[in-house]
């Protein structure tokens, strides 16, 4: 229990990383046994025949377009609502992303709008399984198939979600994954590409064989990082250290998280030569295989609070609480409600100690950085203007639910008087 005070997330990273990282870092900082440990460990969780570990979910998708053979002028079709870098990565790859909408209240690909997106120059399709929800993949590959067009699988906020009994990642061509710190689960940095076909693994392989490390300095702050988020957020320190800061930034204007954890939208003119010099080290690896061993509890507690506030929220006048495609498992890697007066909101569940975010997703499809792939999306639209992301993460427990929901209707009271 946090006291009334609940931070929006809390990074899986625990004592037992920090003292791999330690240990890593003064051993063997570039091992790349530990690499192809991790990788063999990840693809046993996935159930796939392969995974290769890339630095970035933005350098991987890169690495499948180029590994499915795709060239300048193919389109690929992209959720609207996604994180600016997929489409920014594509178009500098000089392939066109075709924005198709997504559910109003799933937040993932619609399969209707994804065919209805393909043109004779569509040669894949990514379904972004958003907040840790899993798309309709049925309908998805089966339109893919009819089309002949490629699946890649955006994983990068679902690790360890289920479509029918199928981990999410096992379910298209390929697959990427990030595990940045405020992932469900984390390496601190760095992400995976999963497939069951040779020669993609074999070609994104190559790629990353012929980059090179960075600064090791890197590593070791991202792992104090990691370390200071750890202690941050704990139940009894947060109420007295990150939870003023945010209260403070708030009225000064500013959102010190976002901030940390955000970064500038732009748009790529080329691959960024910083991916060619960012191999994944021994020590982001390490703590991915320990986080491997933790990820169902971490993700049980995940579902746990999820459902929690799904039977709690869903019927509480003046919101929407999300809705799931049949036969996905969710791992609610965010729990989405939607409000038309969502800053409102947020500030007077601040008042009551419930920190919560807008999100880092935008609309893509009618954004200033891609004015000549513009398409508007009304789902995709309509989720940004009036989405707010409630805390879910593992460190809750009932207690945390059910003052989140209570804090929920008390706000929205307050608000309709």
């Amino acid at each position: 229990m946090y006291f009334g005070r609940i931070p929006r997330f809390s990074p899986s990273f625990s004592p037992a990383e920090a003292l791999v990282c330690a240990r890593t870092l003064a051993r063997k900082p570039d091992d790349a046994t530990s690499v192809a440990e991790f990788e063999r460990t990840f693809a046993a969780y996935i159930g796939a025949k392969h995974a290769v570990m890339t630095p970035s979910a933005r350098f991987a998708f890169y690495l499948l377009l180029q590994a499915m053979g795709l060239k300048a002028g193919d389109e690929v079709v992209i959720p609207a609502l996604t994180y600016f870098a997929i489409p920014s990565m594509a178009a500098a790859a000089g392939i066109r992303p075709v924005f198709a909408d997504v559910g109003l209240r799933s937040h993932v690909l619609d399969s209707a709008a994804f065919e209805a997106a393909i043109t004779p120059k569509t040669r894949a399709v990514v379904p972004t399984h958003l907040y840790g929800t899993p798309c309709d993949m049925d309908a998805i590959n089966a339109i893919a198939k009819k089309h002949g067009v490629r699946v890649i699988e955006d994983c990068a906020q679902s690790t360890g979600s289920r479509y029918r009994g199928v981990r999410a990642g096992n379910l298209g061509d390929a697959s990427y994954y990030t595990f940045g710190l405020t992932k469900n689960i984390t390496t601190l940095s760095g992400a995976m590409i999963t497939t069951n076909d040779d020669e993609i693994a074999r070609s994104c392989r190559a790629a990353m064989e012929a980059t090179t490390y960075g600064p090791a300095e890197r590593a070791a702050k991202e792992a104090a990082t990691g370390l200071a988020m750890m202690f941050a957020t704990h139940p009894f320190l947060y109420p007295w250290t990150l939870h003023p800061a945010i209260v403070l930034g708030n009225k000064l204007g500013s959102d010190p998280l976002h901030e940390r954890f955000g970064e500038v939208e732009v748009r790529y003119e080329g691959v960024p030569t910083s991916f060619q010099k960012a191999r994944p080290r021994a020590v982001q690896a390490a703590v991915g295989i320990k986080q491997i061993e933790r990820i169902e509890a971490l993700n049980g507690a995940r579902i746990r609070n999820g459902r929690a506030l799904d039977e709690a929220l869903a019927n509480v006048d003046g919101i929407l609480t999300p809705v799931y495609p049949d036969g996905a498992e969710p791992i609610y890697m965010s729990f989405v409600i939607h409000h038309p007066r969502r800053a409102d909101l947020m500030a007077a569940l601040r008042k009551r100690g419930v920190d919560t975010t807008f999100g880092y997703m935008s609309d893509c499809s009618d954004h200033p950085l891609f004015p000549e792939f513009r398409r508007p999306k009304p789902n995709a639209a309509i989720i940004v203007r009036d989405q707010l992301h409630l805390p879910v993460h593992p460190r809750m427990d009932e207690r945390d639910t059910r003052h989140i929901a209570e804090a929920v209707r008390q706000a929205i009271r307050e608000l309709a008087s």
